[in-house]
């Protein structure tokens, strides 16, 4: 009962801390909130629409510009000029002016009329993998589907049927169901994991502030008398405000946000609360560890902030952990975020519950147990140094 209380009078402590802080409440409360709409908004449409394209049409025939017509129909494609001349086409992508060029050759309507095959060529500006993905996946569908046309009428010709020409011109067809992601959207693939930088970051950088507060006010003796010596008290009543304040943004962020970004949340929501407790409990621990080492909120802020992309990048969420060097799938793997983007990436795309992120959930609890021994390390070496202070 003792220790309830005295959890309860360091929570007070940690919300006072808060509420009378501009830093805090910038980093807590305000921040979660405007971030997460904020970058979110950037992903918005998350599937690209009329990716800019050049032709040079050297056949100027009918049949090329039926191509063209078909090209510009394609929500992906918009033809946004025809070149005069091929000097045009290196300034034409190195300007940007246009993310590819599709060169129809002179012999293309000669060819068609012939049976013969016809080589149309697609220069991409590759430089952004995404344009330049979607765009040449555009302009094979266009001639793939203006091939089977053409061969249809071809075998119409010879006196078969419709349905028997339509057979005949796609002999071997191929069938792709595309599971999870079905409109191949780069939005619902990333906006999930916006959302779990800005809960991670915003708590690493507000609670390490807090406990570097400690150090500049010269205040942990005071998070001392109120826990009584108890290196475990203080922690849990430190930590236990930011857990349910940073759960609760979880529930907001995968239920309204997602929502609004019109991304669905196809799994089980007591599966995302057991992981999402994890991981807050985790960036906590390493909060409150990174902040034990300044005498300052600024110098702790500066440093913490600087880990945003190195996080990013080491869990393998924007390039894949089998391509990456033996050390870095060492360092993900001792990174909480990494087991938990795996895990909230199969909750929401995959419809996947607690039994599908088990490896994620031993992974992250493992990590909670190395940090609390830690974390109670620096609090009995802090707590033994304020004693002899005192002295």
């Amino acid at each position: 009962m003792k220790r309830i209380k005295s959890v309860c009078e360091i929570i007070k402590r940690e919300i006072k801390w808060i509420l009378t802080d501009i830093d805090l409440i910038a980093m807590l409360i305000a921040a979660p909130l405007f971030y997460s709409f904020f970058y979110g908004t950037m992903y918005m449409n998350k599937v690209e629409h009329k990716i800019p394209i050049a032709v040079y049409d050297e056949d100027r025939s009918g049949a090329s510009l039926d191509l063209i017509k078909k090209l510009n129909a394609h929500h992906s494609i918009n033809v946004k000029e025809k070149l005069i001349n091929l000097i045009e086409l290196d300034k034409k992508l190195i300007n940007e002016d246009v993310e590819g060029v599709l060169f129809i050759p002179d012999d293309f309507s000669k060819n068609l009329k012939l049976n013969r095959d016809v080589r149309l060529k697609l220069y991409l500006n590759t430089h952004r993998f995404l344009h330049s993905n979607d765009l040449n996946k555009a302009v094979n569908e266009v001639a793939l589907s203006m091939g089977e046309e053409i061969r249809v009428e071809y075998f119409n010709s010879k006196g078969f049927s419709k349905e028997q020409a339509k057979e005949l011109s796609t002999p071997l067809k191929d069938d792709i169901k595309l599971l999870f992601n079905p409109s191949e959207s780069y939005g619902d693939f990333l906006i999930p994991a916006i959302l779990i930088l800005v809960l991670q970051q915003t708590l690493f950088m507000g609670l390490g502030q807090s406990m570097a507060k400690e150090n500049e006010i010269k205040k942990f003796n005071e998070l001392k008398n109120l826990s009584s010596d108890n290196p475990i008290t203080a922690i849990t009543g430190k930590i236990s405000f930011y857990l349910i304040l940073y759960l609760a943004y979880a529930l907001l962020f995968f239920s309204l946000h997602l929502s609004v970004f019109k991304v669905d949340f196809k799994g089980s929501y007591s599966a995302f609360i057991i992981v999402s407790i994890l991981l807050i409990i985790s960036i906590s621990f390493m909060s409150l560890i990174i902040g034990s080492f300044f005498s300052k909120k600024v110098h702790a802020l500066i440093l913490i902030s600087f880990t945003t992309y190195p996080i990013f990048f080491f869990t393998g969420y924007s390039w894949p952990t089998f391509a990456m060097p033996q050390i870095s799938q060492i360092i993900g793997l001792l990174i909480p975020t990494t087991a938990y983007l795996k895990a909230v990436h199969r909750i929401v795309s995959m419809g996947a519950n607690t039994s599908h992120i088990v490896s994620e959930l031993i992974n992250l609890s493992v990590l909670n147990v190395l940090l609390f021994a830690l974390v109670i390390k620096i609090f009995k070496e802090r707590f033994l140094k304020v004693n002899k202070d005192l002295q």
